[in-house]
Parts: C-alpha cells; sequence; structure tokens
C-alpha cells in the first residue's frame, strides 16, 4: 500500500535560503529514487523560514532504501540537521479511501 509523508523544518535564522537549496537538492535525489511517485518541496506563506517535503511513495520499505542510500549514507542529513533549529517533524499516512 502506497503512502504520502509530510516532513515539516524550521531553518536557523539566516539559514532559510541554505536550507532551501539543500532540501531542493535532498528532493531530486530522492525523486529519481525507485518507488517515489510524486516529491514536493513547499514554503510556508506565514513563516519563510517554514518548510515541508509532500511526498508520495510505494511503499515504507521504497522510502526508507531511497533516503538511507541517498540521504543518510552521502552525509546530506547531516548538512540539513546543521540548518535547522527546530527537530525535523515528519508524519506518514496512508489513503483511506
Amino acid at each position: 500500500m502506497g503512502i504520502t509523508t509530510v516532513t515539516q523544518f524550521h531553518a536557523a535564522p539566516g539559514q532559510e535560503d541554505v536550507l532551501a537549496e539543500l532540501l531542493a537538492e535532498g528532493r531530486n535525489r530522492m525523486r529519481a529514487a525507485e518507488g517515489c511517485e510524486s516529491f514536493d518541496l513547499l514554503r510556508d506563506e506565514d513563516d519563510p523560514r517554514g518548510l515541508a517535503f509532500l511526498q508520495r511513495w510505494v511503499s515504507h520499505e521504497a522510502h526508507d532504501t531511497a533516503f538511507a542510500e541517498r540521504i543518510v549514507q552521502t552525509g546530506h542529513l547531516d548538512k540539513v540537521l546543521a540548518a535547522l533549529d527546530d527537530p525535523i517533524v515528519q508524519h506518514t499516512y496512508q489513503v483511506v479511501s
């Protein structure tokens, strides 16, 4: 069964452009992975330091494999974490109907 994830990020002061660039790069890496159906990067209209991913995957396994190979193992996640001032918040959803 497919999944949708919403992942929220909040940039440290002065890091919003850096974070946006890092997230765009990460999105592009993940978007090319097997099992990715869609992957959007969003900016909060009320908080320019707030960004989010909206992702659709064919399965948890497809997402987790791509994330481990394309983000964690490459050191990209460490760069993203360095640009944040709040922890990452992620929620995963399944289609109800």
